[in-house]
């Protein structure tokens, strides 16, 4: 049985994900030492990452993270994850 990740992050049904998960782009490198930038979602309670996925170059991360935080300042933590697909 999948385990719900936003069980326990539930409130009220209006409380914002921007409550609870905060994101970054995170820069790392691939194998063959080219920058790999990463959309990367954390947990505000225990830190724990909740979505990891490939943002593109510079231009693109940027835009990338801010519509994600535009997100989750105006969706539910169970809207965020069923839109990103952690939950179905």
């Amino acid at each position: 049985m999948a385990i719900d990740p936003a069980a326990s992050m539930q409130s009220d049904a209006f409380d914002p994900a921007s409550n609870h998960l905060d994101a970054r782009i995170d820069i790392g490198r691939t194998w063959l030492l080219r920058r790999r930038r990463e959309l990367v979602v954390t947990r505000h309670d225990t830190g724990a990452v909740e979505l990891r996925v490939e943002a593109g170059d510079q231009a693109q991360a940027g835009r990338l993270l801010a519509q994600v935080h535009g997100e989750l300042h105006s969706k539910t933590v169970v809207e965020f994850f069923r839109e990103w697909r952690v939950i179905s």
